[in-house]
């Protein structure tokens, strides 16, 4: 009985090396088309970044935008240890002294990449009065906060984390959130926005440049960002109607974004609503759209909120209370640290009473 084993066809031999070779050229060709895209072409800066280093300049904040770098998922970011002069030396203008730490936050330390145990990490995501435009580092509301949580628990130990940055909406502050909170992870997540979100800069909002951007999968390589751009166009501006870069709707539906990823994280939710000079000043009873967006979406899903519009018109009506505002919506130090102590009291029960009680 004849047992050898029958060779295998050569037609069908052949063609398994054709496929194989095929997909060794193919390989071969994307690598060079990639190579020589990154030699020929520059990284393609997302017009976002270029509009808000663009409007920097206008206000004569050109040494600010060096410090800034583009982000494909942000749009910009602070750059990592980035420190300017101190105010009193060559410094010009509102940004001074400690910008930011190895990992983008305005901090004047590295934070660890593991929580201790005995830590209490307390994330504040915002825009500039949260970055503390006007102030030095120590002295925002996020670094007064920490000050007063140790000073109260001593034998406890809090770390407050500055994610603040000028120029940021709510969009934005929600992708921080899912891209450093794994990292971080925080016990508590501190959100204030409202002021940028409304801003009008090319009838497009932020989330309509999100989607020109490849999805973060595609991030490492050029050559497919190009193709990526090839067959995702750029919306059309509507010249009839104006468009806020979130809109209210948007700026509901990104809280309800923030709120699921926070509890993801296993952490919790509080919101700020932030006061502007107008609503002391010339019109007390005026609420923006998005403040009421945040007022009710924080009673639906009882996220604890500190009002900081009735709070500053009570500060202001003091006898002998100095000025609150350094212009129509960012604060004085002063300011800053007695919004510290107010949140200091929302915090307490959540610190005191919840999973993170000591």
């Amino acid at each position: 009985m004849n047992t050898s084993t029958t060779p295998e066809p050569a037609s069908h031999t052949s063609f398994g090396k054709r496929v194989l070779l095929a997909a060794v050229v193919l390989a071969v060709m994307l690598l060079v088309a990639e190579l020589v895209i990154r030699a020929t072409v520059s990284q393609p800066v997302p017009i976002r970044f270029a509009q808000d280093t663009s409007e920097l300049r206008q206000l004569q904040l050109h040494h600010f935008s060096d410090v800034l770098t583009a982000d494909p998922d942000r749009f910009w970011r602070l750059a990592p240890g980035s420190r300017l002069p101190d105010t009193g030396t060559k410094s010009v203008g509102p940004f001074f002294g400690v910008i930011s730490n190895e990992r983008g936050f305005r901090e004047n330390r590295q934070l660890a990449d593991t929580k201790a145990g005995d830590e209490t990490r307390i994330l504040f995501l915002g825009d500039s009065c949260t970055f503390g435009y006007g102030v030095g580092w120590d002295e925002t509301y996020v670094a007064n906060c920490e000050d007063r949580l140790n000073e109260q628990y001593p034998g406890r130990r809090f770390d407050c984390i500055n994610a603040g940055v000028p120029g940021y909406s709510l969009y934005q502050g929600w992708r921080v959130l899912d891209v450093e909170g794994a990292r971080i992870q925080p016990d508590l997540v501190i959100a204030c926005f409202g002021f940028n979100d409304r801003a009008e800069w090319d009838g497009l909002g932020d989330l309509d440049h999100a989607q020109l951007a490849p999805p973060a999968w595609l991030a490492g390589s050029q050559l497919a960002g190009k193709l990526w751009q090839l067959g995702h166009a750029r919306p059309e501006r509507s010249t009839s109607t104006t468009r806020p870069r979130v809109s209210p709707d948007e700026y509901r539906s990104l809280l309800a974004r923030i709120q699921r990823r926070t509890e993801q994280l296993g952490s919790q939710l509080v919101l700020i609503s932030w006061c502007e000079r107008f609503q002391v000043t010339t019109d007390r009873n005026e609420r923006t759209p998005w403040q009421f967006e945040l007022y009710q979406f924080a009673r639906r899903h009882q996220v604890p909120v500190l009002d900081l519009v009735p709070q500053l018109q009570d500060w202001a009506d003091e006898p002998g209370q100095p000025e609150l505002f350094l212009d129509i919506v960012h604060v004085t130090p002063a300011t800053h640290s007695r919004i510290a102590a107010r949140l200091v009291e929302i915090l307490r029960p959540l610190l005191e009473n919840g999973k993170w009680s000591r």
